[in-house]
C-alpha cells in the first residue's frame, strides 16, 4: 500500500488552502488533501488503483489525517465506506469533505423577533399575477387589535467553535434587537401585541400604533387604497379610482374630489366635496361639509351643509341643515325628517326634487321588491299562456310556485309601504325663496312650484291629504 510522505508540513504554519498528498508507486490508489484557508473544512481527491496497483486503505487514510493534524470532524465511518466504493468501483471521488469544523454560536441578550409581514424591504410581485393593481399597494402598516407584532426570544449563551485540528474558536458577542414599547403596544408573556386596531408605526427602534391615520397630501398612487380601522385625516383630496374606507370618522381639510368614500362614524369636509367619476360617498354618522357638488351621498345621521348643494343625489336619514342663504340647485334629496335651507331652485329653472318624511332605504328596498314583482307577473302570464295551449302538469306546478312567490312578494311589499313613510311631520322649509322647477314630496303626497315664492314653508295635512304651503 502506499506509505504517507514523511514528514508533513506543519498545517499551523502552512499557507492556507495547500493540498497534501502521499508518496505512491505509479498504478497505487491516491489520497490529496486540500484543507480551506480558514481551517474550517478539509477535502480530498480520492482516486483508486490502477491495474495491480494498492488500494487507498482506512489504515493510510488515519496516518495521513494525523500527520497533518486533522483530529476533528472526521465522519470515519463515512470516509471507510467512501475508500470501500472508490477501490471496488474503481471510479474517482473529487472534492470529498473529509472533515467540517463547528462553528462558534455567538453569545447575545433576549430579543425581539418581528413578524415577517412587519420587516422592511423589497416584496417581489407574485409571478402568477398578469397584472398589477398599484392602487392596493398601501404604504401603511394597518393591525388589528390583539395582533402579534413580535415575539421574545430568550437569550443565548454563547458556544465555542473548533476547527479540524481541534483548536477552540472564540464565540462573538450579539447585539440583540430589542424595541422600545409605545403607544398601544403591549408586552404578554413572550408575544408583543397591538392593544388596538390601528396604525403601526417603527420610529428607528420604538413600536407603536396610532388609532388615527394622518394623510399629509392627496390619496393618490404614492399612498394607495385608504382602508383604516380607526380615524382618518386627510389634508389633500382624493384622486379618482382611489377609495377611502374608514371604521371610524373622515376629515378632509380641504376640498375633497370623492371617488368612493365610506366612513363608519362621521365625515366632516372642512371646504366642500366634490363627486368624480360616478363616485359614492356612504357616511354612517353625521355629514358636515361646506358644499356637496355632482355627488351621490347617503347618510345614516345628519347632514350639515351650509354652502350649497348643486347637481347631486343626497339621501339622509336624519334633517338636512343648511346656511340662512345655502341652496339647494338640481338632482335630488331624500331627507327624512325634513330640509331647512335658504334657497330651493334656481333662476333657470333646473329640476330639482325634495322628498321629505320617507326612509330612503325602506324605498329602495321597496323599489327592488316592486320590480321583482313585476318580472314574477311576466313570468306567470307567459306560463299561462303555454297552459292554454298545451296543459302540462310540471307547467301548472312551475306557475303555482310562482303564483306563490308573487303572493309572498305582495305581502312583503304592503309592509314595506308601511314603513317608507318614518315621518308626517318633516318640513321643507327655504328661508329666502322657491324658483319655479322645483317638486317637493312629503310622505309620496307632492307638489310642483310653477311661480316663484319667498320665504316659503311646506308641510303635510294628513287629514286633508295635501301639502300646505305657509308663508
Amino acid at each position: 500500500m502506499p506509505q504517507p510522505e514523511s514528514p508533513p508540513p506543519d498545517p499551523n504554519n502552512a499557507a492556507p488552502g495547500i493540498s497534501y498528498s502521499a508518496d505512491r508507486r505509479r498504478g497505487d490508489g491516491s489520497l490529496e488533501i486540500s484543507i480551506a484557508a480558514d481551517n474550517m473544512s478539509a477535502t480530498a481527491d480520492i482516486l483508486p488503483p490502477i491495474g495491480n496497483g494498492e488500494p487507498v486503505s482506512p489504515g493510510y487514510a488515519a496516518a495521513l489525517l494525523a500527520k497533518l493534524g486533522i483530529s476533528y470532524g472526521i465522519d470515519w465511518d463515512e470516509l471507510n465506506e467512501t475508500l470501500l466504493d472508490v477501490n471496488v468501483s474503481r471510479k474517482a471521488r473529487l472534492a470529498y469533505v473529509l472533515a467540517k469544523g463547528s462553528a462558534p454560536v455567538p453569545e447575545r441578550g433576549e430579543r425581539m423577533v418581528l413578524e415577517s409581514r412587519f420587516k422592511t424591504g423589497f416584496t417581489p410581485i407574485d409571478e402568477d399575477k398578469h397584472s398589477v393593481d398599484w392602487k392596493t399597494i398601501s404604504s401603511f402598516i394597518l393591525v388589528k387589535k390583539d395582533e402579534l407584532i413580535a415575539r421574545v426570544e430568550a437569550p443565548l449563551l454563547g458556544t465555542l467553535g473548533t476547527d479540524i485540528f481541534g483548536n477552540p474558536i472564540q464565540y462573538a458577542r450579539e447585539t440583540a434587537q430589542v424595541y422600545a414599547l409605545g403607544k398601544n403596544v403591549e408586552r404578554r408573556d413572550e408575544e408583543i401585541v397591538s392593544t388596538v386596531d390601528g396604525r403601526l408605526i417603527m420610529d428607528g427602534n420604538r413600536l407603536m400604533v396610532e388609532e388615527t391615520l394622518v394623510i399629509p397630501g392627496n390619496v393618490d398612487y404614492r399612498v394607495g387604497h385608504i382602508m383604516f380601522p380607526g380615524d382618518v385625516m386627510i389634508q389633500g383630496g382624493v384622486a379618482a379610482g382611489f377609495k377611502v374606507y374608514s371604521g371610524g370618522s373622515i376629515l378632509i381639510q380641504q376640498t375633497m374630489d370623492a371617488f368612493d368614500v365610506s366612513a363608519k362614524k362621521d365625515l366632516t369636509c372642512m371646504m366642500g366635496l366634490i363627486g368624480k367619476d360616478q363616485g359614492f360617498v356612504r357616511v354612517g354618522g353625521n355629514l358636515k361639509a361646506k358644499f356637496v357638488e355632482n355627488a351621490r351621498v347617503a347618510v345614516r345621521g345628519d347632514a350639515e351643509i351650509p354652502g350649497s348643494v348643486v347637481g347631486s343625489r343626497l339621501y339622509v336619514l336624519g334633517k338636512l341643515s343648511m346656511g340662512d342663504k345655502g341652496r339647494i340647485v338640481g338632482g335630488e334629496i331624500w331627507a327624512t325628517h325634513g330640509v331647512h335651507c335658504g334657497w330651493l331652485g334656481g333662476p333657470t329653472k333646473p329640476g330639482t326634487r325634495v322628498n321629505v318624511g320617507i326612509d330612503f332605504t325602506m324605498q329602495q328596498k321597496l323599489d327592488r321588491a316592486n320590480a321583482a314583482l313585476r318580472e314574477l307577473a311576466v313570468k306567470i302570464g307567459r306560463l299561462d299562456q303555454v297552459l292554454k295551449a298545451r296543459p302540462d302538469p310540471s307547467i301548472a306546478r312551475q306557475r303555482a310556485e310562482l303564483a306563490a312567490k308573487a303572493l309572498a312578494m305582495s305581502t312583503s311589499i304592503q309592509e314595506l309601504a308601511r314603513l317608507v313613510d318614518a315621518d308626517d311631520s318633516a318640513v321643507v322649509e327655504a328661508r329666502l325663496g322657491v324658483h319655479p322647477g322645483v317638486r317637493i314630496s312629503i310622505c309620496h303626497i307632492s307638489i310642483s312650484v310653477e311661480q316663484p315664492m319667498k320665504k316659503t314653508r311646506f308641510r303635510l295635512d294628513r287629514a286633508a291629504n295635501k301639502i300646505v304651503i305657509e308663508s
